[in-house]
């Protein structure tokens, strides 16, 4: 039996493992969704995206954000973040857990954390966006009570047929 754990990602460790699952994240989709690679380029835009890791730490600071990390039998295999984009209502992002750990209920444990995270803090509302193909991660989130909504931000032409929007309320 492995030994999972969710915690909030602290150590300056803890938040490379986090920019490192997301560079894995965004390879996935690469691998994955090679004929989509300039559409992911354009949500990932490699530079802003690089810029964007870099600044994690006050993105998703606490209190009004958390970075949250999945460890089986000790080792870092998934991560989740959320932020806040209004007041009440709190964005779930870069959810991913390693190829190792698929189907471990590192996924599950991941959402439920920030979920859980997101009421304590006081928010009303948790909102993300997947990509259209993620069929997986769209059960996962149907599963958590989320229902599929409009975009809630502004997004390029380019990016409109392959992404979604969830929320579900706290």
């Amino acid at each position: 039996m492995t030994d999972m754990s969710i915690a909030l990602a602290e150590s300056p460790e803890d938040l490379d493992a986090a920019r490192q699952l997301s560079r894995m994240f965004r390879q996935w989709l690469y691998d994955n969704y090679p004929a989509e690679r300039p559409v992911i380029d354009l949500y990932y835009n490699p530079a802003r995206f690089e810029a964007l890791l870099a600044d994690l730490p006050d993105i998703h600071a606490r209190p009004h954000g958390a970075i949250f990390l999945a460890r089986l039998d000790g080792e870092v295999v998934g991560c989740v973040m959320q932020h806040e984009i209004a007041p009440g209502i709190s964005e779930m992002k870069r959810l991913f857990v390693s190829e190792a750990a698929r189907g471990s209920g590192a996924a599950l444990a991941l959402c439920e954390a920030s979920l859980a995270q997101a009421k304590e803090d006081g928010y009303r509302m948790m909102r993300l966006d997947t990509g259209h193909r993620q069929i997986a991660a769209q059960k996962l989130y149907r599963r958590l009570g989320f229902r599929e909504r409009d975009a809630y931000y502004e997004i390029p032409d380019g990016l409109k047929p392959i992404l979604m929007f969830f929320e579900r309320e706290l």
